[in-house]
């Protein structure tokens, strides 16, 4: 069995960058959402962005600590023998004849 990834190891590197950018992106339109009222015609300053990088990190440590979960899941059924399921040909074993003679 070849260990080889599917995808580069650089990828999980820049799907945390691009999280990262995602959540900083979400806070700067609360603030911008919070900062207009909602029956004013006139846009006031918009406020400072309230982002907290403890709220962040926990976010980022439970969704690591579920990640690890469903991949020592997937682990665990691998080696379980449920790989060996693509090895059947159920086509090339012959078929017991249940309806024979049987009246």
């Amino acid at each position: 069995m070849r260990s080889e990834y599917k995808f580069p190891k650089a990828t999980v590197g820049l799907m945390t960058v691009i999280l990262a950018v995602l959540m900083v992106a979400i806070e700067k339109a609360k603030a911008i959402s919070e900062s207009v009222p909602p029956s004013s015609t006139s846009v006031g300053p918009i406020q400072p962005m309230h982002f907290s990088i403890v709220a962040a990190l926990e976010l980022l440590a439970v969704l690591c600590v579920g990640g690890a979960l469903v991949w020592a899941t997937l682990f665990a059924l691998h080696r379980s023998g449920t790989q060996r399921f693509s090895d059947l040909k159920p086509s090339a074993s012959p078929r017991p004849n249940n309806l024979s003679t049987h009246v």
